[in-house]
Order: C-alpha cells, then sequence, then structure tokens
C-alpha cells in the first residue's frame, strides 16, 4: 500500500460507545486528527494531514468501528495522532508500519484544552534552550570533582614543597645537626 522506502503507514482504528446521547454522535462531538505537533502559537487542528470532518461529515454511528489508513512521508517531522479528551470514543488505536503505538498522553491543546496526543513521527523541533535537570546535575557534579580534584592537587604540591623546605633547612644549618 506504501512505498515501503519513502513511507510510513499511518493505521488509525477507532470504536464508538454502544450507547450516547442520541442515535448517533455528531461530527463537531468528535475531535481528532492527524497531523504535526504544534510547537509555534498555531492551532493544533490547523496543522492536519487528516482530521475528523475531512474523513467523516456526516455523523458516527453507534458501535461501530472506524479506520484509517494514510502513507506519510518516512522524513514526516513531529507527526501525531490528537483527540480532545471529551470525544465519545470507546477505544482507538494507533499503528506505525502495522506496530502499535503507546497510548497518548495528556498535553496542552491551545484553544481545545488538553489533549490526548500519540507521537507518531520523529522529533525535529528545534533544540531547547534550556538545560535539562539530568544535564544540570551533571554539571553540578563534574564541577564538585573537578575542584576536589584541583584541591587534592593543591594539598599534595603544597606538602611536598614543605617536605622539600624542611630538608634545604636541615642541610643549611649546622647547629641543627648537633642538636639532634
Amino acid at each position: 500500500l506504501c512505498d515501503e522506502q519513502t513511507q510510513d503507514m499511518f493505521d488509525l482504528e477507532l470504536r464508538t460507545p454502544a450507547k450516547y446521547e442520541g442515535a448517533s454522535i455528531d461530527t463537531y462531538k468528535m475531535g481528532w486528527n492527524f497531523g504535526f505537533i504544534e510547537y509555534d502559537d498555531r492551532d493544533w487542528r490547523s496543522q492536519s494531514l487528516l482530521r475528523d470532518s475531512g474523513y467523516n461529515d456526516r455523523g458516527y454511528d453507534l458501535d461501530s468501528t472506524y479506520g484509517v489508513i494514510e502513507c506519510v512521508p518516512k522524513d514526516g517531522c513531529d507527526l501525531s495522532f490528537n483527540m480532545t479528551p471529551g470525544s465519545p470514543v470507546e477505544s482507538y488505536t494507533v499503528k506505525k508500519n502495522g506496530i502499535q503505538l503507546d497510548d497518548g498522553q495528556e498535553v496542552d491543546g491551545r484553544y481545545y484544552g488538553e489533549v490526548l496526543m500519540t507521537p507518531f513521527g520523529q522529533n525535529c523541533s528545534p533544540p531547547s534552550k534550556s538545560l535539562s535537570g539530568g544535564a544540570i546535575a551533571g554539571i553540578v557534579i563534574a564541577c564538585l570533582l573537578s575542584g576536589a580534584a584541583v584541591g587534592a592537587i593543591g594539598l599534595a604540591w603544597y606538602k611536598r614543597r614543605q617536605i622539600q623546605s624542611s630538608k634545604e633547612e636541615g642541610d643549611e644549618d649546622p647547629m641543627r645537626e648537633s642538636l639532634l
């Protein structure tokens, strides 16, 4: 179906509940898309390759399974499947090249509140300018170890100088030998 060299296969399957408010589910109550993870101030729905209203603009039957398969470029950066938590879906699965991906994580969907996001593509976002907690801890530990090493070398040098100084003083003072 997809060109394995240049494309990944996105496979979505969602199941609607057997009981709901009406005989079917209106499309405006179902909020999902497959598209790009936002790292600008743009709306997550406007960056979609496929979304709820483009897939089905009439409504969803109760107790039914819906599926879609899309071929997307392998180098697709920051792709994800996103669903608003209030969407009347009993369950859904997202597969990439036949392998089921982890469940969605709640993230800020800007104008739509929390969004369940299942990452699909590789992360090509610009790198963060802030350091992670692990990086900061590593820097602190390296500084402490470096300081301890410099202190140990300085102490060894000081002791060595002290010993040399006392030996030199002992060689020059003839009275010292007679006192010992």
